[in-house]
């Protein structure tokens, strides 16, 4: 059993590294660190006709520069959702019992097996039907029953860094912010007061699962003669113009019954929290830092409220937009039940969700293609893709845990997810195994680059995560909305900054 697992494992090594030789870099915070190398090895990897690609250039890994100790078969424990918490967004990328051949499984696996040997230890996952209620019940009674967290933002950055129950990830040994394996939109987007207690990084998948994007059905585009979106994305001029007049030309009631539903074809799926994402994908923020990393509202310009009404426009007209969240009483499960059904049933153009939706639609029998949201309009310079809060996955340290060691094992496991994980997740899954064509896979890297990370929707002073479902539902409009409740804005985002001031530790 000894020899034959050993085998499994050789080979499964030989994968991945086959597999990091097609991993096409990418700018900004996803970029490894990468260095040219001609030793004269063949290390290309066969397609699935039996043809070998062309490879210009191999990524290697950076030295590995951390220190090695031997830690005596402690069990390193990580806490995080568990299926029950929430069957779309639960942490399988954690720790698996054996490897099946599923590609994120033996990734996982891999991933862990290395670390352990290399610390001696054992990696133990803990799920959890609430990882804030236990992680902050532990924390208070001084137990140290989890050395790492995975949770949501809204969890870990609003509650558990506000109660002081987290450490500075700045400040703890060993870990280097810097290196590729965490995210640096988030490093830069997400600490108050300088101070980081929970970020995204290359540890999990989940991050990259809740960024949101837009899904297209080929066969309503080719079947209303619409342009290519793709060509429309990369010459820079996929606008809300240009979706909202798509989504107008394909919109039509199937069963003459003077409705448009669930039962006939529509222009966009979305739920209404994505009204956000459709503001941030304009470039605008309901709050950011400064350059002193001070949190500012900044919901507020000429510009906005011009934003906010053209949303309303695309996602509040129910003969072209449906709301997920208006079917609840009719579907159990109105992402399997609903949506993810009637956009591979070729019914609706566009499917607003986070990416995790992707593998959803394997099954799909017809082609799909993957894009970022638009652009508000064509002077804006990039394109702009929201990481949904509590969907994601961050990573933090309970104060009870050992900063030392868990700051060594962290970086360590972050780092080595790197170059095991992200391949595993990014190459075989998105861009080889779902992604139907070419140009989905250059939107992959696209999207993956231009990520961001909105402090309004994560802490959600004075209601701000309302915004957007106040004004769907015709409640008001962004000037009146904004002078009602800024006070209650401003009160509370100071309460947020006194309590990061207020964290000694």
């Amino acid at each position: 059993m000894k020899n034959a697992k050993l085998i499994k494992f050789i080979a499964l090594t030989i994968v991945i590294v086959m597999t990091l030789a097609l991993f096409v870099s990418c700018a900004d915070n996803n970029t490894p660190d990468t260095s040219p190398t001609n030793d004269g090895a063949d290390n290309s990897t066969p397609g699935e006709d039996g043809s070998v690609p062309e490879i210009e250039e191999e990524n290697i890994r950076p030295p590995y520069d951390l220190p090695i100790e031997d830690f005596n078969g402690y069990d390193l424990k990580i806490i995080s959702r568990s299926e029950n918490a929430n069957s779309h967004w639960w942490n399988l990328d954690i720790a698996v019992e054996e490897e099946n051949g599923d590609a994120i499984n033996d990734a996982v696996y891999m991933r862990n097996k290395v670390i352990e040997d290399k610390y001696n230890i054992n990696i133990i996952n803990i799920p959890s039907d609430n990882v804030q209620s236990d992680v902050s019940r532990t924390v208070r009674a001084g137990d140290p029953a989890y050395d790492i967290v995975v949770i949501g933002l809204n969890g870990g950055q609003e509650t558990l860094s506000t109660q002081g129950m987290l450490f500075d990830l700045k400040t703890m040994p060993h870990i280097d912010l810097t290196k590729p394996w965490w995210d640096q939109r988030a490093v830069e987007q997400l600490p108050i007061n300088n101070r980081l207690f929970t970020t995204s990084s290359d540890l999990t998948i989940r991050d990259k699962d809740a960024t949101i994007i837009l899904m297209f059905s080929k066969k309503l585009l080719q079947e209303n003669q619409l342009e290519d979106v793709y060509q429309l994305v990369l010459s820079g001029k996929w606008t809300f113009d240009k979706m909202h007049e798509m989504m107008k030309l394909t919109s039509r009631d199937l069963n003459g019954d003077g409705v448009i539903n669930d039962e006939d074809i529509i222009g966009l799926l979305t739920q209404q929290g994505h009204a956000s994402a459709l503001f941030n994908a304009a470039g605008e923020y309901l709050a950011r830092t400064d350059a002193n990393g001070t949190p500012q509202i900044t919901m507020y310009s000429e510009r906005a409220v011009e934003i906010t009404e053209r949303i309303r426009e695309i996602q509040g007209d129910k003969n072209i937009s449906l709301n997920a969240d208006e079917y609840g009483s009719k579907y159990a499960d109105v992402w399997d039940g609903f949506q993810v059904p009637m956009f591979a049933d070729d019914r609706a153009l566009f499917y607003h969700a986070g990416m995790n939706r992707v593998t959803l639609l394997r099954t799909m029998e017809t082609d799909f293609g993957i894009i970022p949201p638009p652009k508000f309009d064509e002077q804006q310079e990039n394109y702009h893709i929201w990481v949904d809060s509590w969907c994601t996955s961050a990573v933090s340290v309970p104060i009870t845990s050992d900063p030392e060691r868990t700051g060594l094992l962290l970086e360590a496991l972050t780092y080595e997810s790197r170059y095991t994980l992200l391949p595993a997740y990014y190459e075989i899954n998105l861009k080889t195994k779902f992604a139907r064509d070419d140009e989905s896979k250059e939107m992959i890297d696209l999207i993956l680059d231009n990520r961001l990370y909105d402090l309004g929707t994560i802490y959600g002073w004075g209601s701000m995560r309302s915004l957007f479902g106040d004004l769907s539902q015709g409640r008001g409009e962004l000037v009146t909305w904004y002078d009602r409740n800024l006070t209650r804005i401003e009160t509370q985002m100071q309460r947020t900054i006194d309590q990061f001031d207020d964290i000694e530790h």
